[in-house]
């Protein structure tokens, strides 16, 4: 039996997957301009969505968009889930993409407000994620000072590019520092560290995103907030990446540092996130 088709959610408008498209003009396409969210579906129900939507309006207002508002969101991001439910099983993945859209006629008063934007979302089933991960440290600090700091952009080129370099080497994910020498994030997860009993990821004095699941482990306790130079790399007992589709995932290589995969630390924070997840869908 073949699957349904792909729903995609365009403006207001559900249309099957092949038949979706933008304006070339758009600016999301000629300039990266846009902002995104991507997260789970469990059961059909997207996983802490007030958390995702409130960053996505974060994300705009950085750029300098006028969002839609709360309701608008998640009337999309229910339309798209029931469109998609019998494609999505267990475990699916939601991205709502929002572009500047296509720029007015030349000589017309230029705007950012929610009218010219573009909004697209996509549900789709999640692949298996690897058990372990192995990372190498890169030499492109990230600008913790930069315009976008704390914006989930749709500029991807440099995270893009820097993944290319990684993966030639045989390796998963990249380690990134900031300006001043310290541990930021991968290029699409947050850096979960064990150091002298306790796992700690960066402040976002680094420039690192205030990841969905970074939040949630943190608020439980599970994690502390803390920077750590690149140097003393060697201090970490063990790594785990976390972002919002995959959760948590041991670290066995970094470099030449080799890490039980998941080390006790490590093993502890994946089943209570997992318990405390499942208690509560949109914590």
């Amino acid at each position: 039996m073949t699957n349904p088709p792909a729903i995609v959610w365009i403006n207001g408008d559900l249309v099957p997957a092949d038949q979706a498209t933008v304006s070339v003009y758009d600016r999301g396409f000629t300039s990266g301009d846009g902002v995104f969210e991507t997260l789970k579906v469990v059961h059909g129900v997207p996983f802490a969505i007030t958390r995702h939507l409130r960053r996505l309006v974060e994300s705009a207002h950085i750029i300098g968009f006028t969002p839609p508002n709360d309701s608008q969101l998640r009337a999309a991001v229910a339309a798209t889930v029931d469109a998609n439910l019998a494609r999505l099983g267990e475990l699916g993945r939601l991205r709502l993409t929002l572009t500047a859209g296509r720029p007015r006629p030349s000589g017309s008063v230029p705007t950012r407000d929610a009218s010219d934007l573009t909004l697209v979302l996509t549900a789709d089933p999640q692949a298996r994620h690897p058990d372990e991960l192995s990372v190498v440290s890169v030499p492109w600090p990230h600008n913790e000072r930069g315009p976008l700091v704390g914006a989930k952009t749709t500029s991807y080129a440099d995270n893009l590019a820097v993944l290319e370099q990684v993966r030639q080497k045989g390796a998963d994910e990249a380690l990134v520092c900031d300006t001043q020498g310290r541990i930021c994030e991968a290029t699409t997860a947050n850096v979960i560290l064990g150091v002298k009993g306790q796992l700690v990821t960066p402040t976002l004095k680094t420039g690192c995103l205030g990841g969905v699941t970074r939040s949630l482990l943190i608020e439980w306790g599970i994690v502390q907030e803390q920077d750590v130079a690149f140097a003393d790399l060697g201090w970490a007992a063990e790594m785990l990446l976390s972002s919002s589709t995959r959760n948590l995932i041991p670290v066995a290589r970094c470099d030449d540092h080799v890490y039980p995969s998941p080390g006790p630390l490590g093993a502890d924070a994946i089943r209570e996130f997992t318990v405390r997840a499942a208690q509560n869908l949109d914590p």
